[in-house]
């Protein structure tokens, strides 16, 4: 049987999600705390449920793993060892095949944009053009033979002052996705791209190079499941949000406190 956590991070500290020689990493300090409080032997793989770059953040990054005492792999016991830019705050026991990123259903990010300029009824009445199954290429930095076509549930976006909270959903994305649909999104809201052009961008042999957003403002904010029940540490999951709305690394409390109704889920 393995374990399931649900992790949430500030991104700007650390090199990304995934183990790097030398660099910190979200999985390098969470093995660390694992194997501190005894709660997995070393050298146990800890499968993630999608890999961050450098700076993106995570509201809901599910991680498993075969854990050595399931009874040490409690949140808060977690979280006594882990940064104060990392925590844990859900657990679920999982089947022994449980993959958390090949058994997703779907995985939602968010993403702030401060865009004072930007003309919103413009983008809001682009971004319904992203919905339903496209070949991503133009918009995502994508790997040679790595299938393009993805199908997008939802976009939603909503205004907070001159920030916009950007609300995706979708089966699987591509590496820079999210971003370039942001970005995309910018260009057609200032008016700098002509109304065509996403139903161009759409095709594979049209080729324009956009540039991915920055990733201080990208959110992974839920991984969906069938069959997999977590169990919240409310307290462990309220000192997460806490944390990050008090934040003071490169502008995040600034992100954070425009949207703070806009609770972890």
């Amino acid at each position: 049987m393995k374990t399931a956590l649900k992790i949430a991070y500030i991104g700007t500290n650390f090199y990304g999600s995934q183990a790097q020689p030398n660099l910190p990493t979200v999985e390098s300090e969470l093995r660390k705390a694992l194997e501190e409080v005894g709660a997995i032997k070393p050298k146990t793989k800890i499968a993630m449920a999608g890999r961050t770059d450098a700076g993106v953040h995570a509201l809901g990054q599910v991680v498993a793993f075969e854990a050595a005492d399931p009874k040490l792999t409690a949140p808060r016991i977690i979280n006594s060892k882990l940064p104060k830019d990392l925590w844990a705050y859900a657990r679920a026991d999982a089947g022994d095949d449980f993959d958390p990123r090949r058994h997703a259903t779907s995985r939602e990010y968010r993403y702030v944009m401060y865009a004072p300029d930007v003309i919103e009824r413009r983008m809001k009445e682009f971004s319904a053009k992203f919905l339903g199954t496209h070949d991503f290429t133009n918009f995502s930095s994508i790997e040679p033979g790595k299938y393009p076509v993805r199908t997008v549930t939802k976009l939603d976006i909503t205004r907070r002052g001159d920030f916009y909270v950007i609300d995706i959903e979708a089966d699987s994305f591509l590496w820079n996705m999210v971003r370039k649909i942001v970005t995309a999104l910018r260009l057609v809201g200032e008016n700098k791209r002509p109304n065509d052009w996403i139903e161009k961008m759409f095709d594979p042999t049209y080729t324009e190079g956009i540039p991915p957003a920055s990733p201080a403002g990208l959110y992974l904010s839920k991984v969906n499941y069938e069959g997999i029940a977590f169990e919240e540490d409310e307290y462990a999951r309220q000192r997460a949000y806490q944390r990050m709305l008090n934040a003071r690394s490169s502008g995040t409390t600034r992100l954070l406190k425009c949207i703070k109704s806009l609770r972890m889920r």
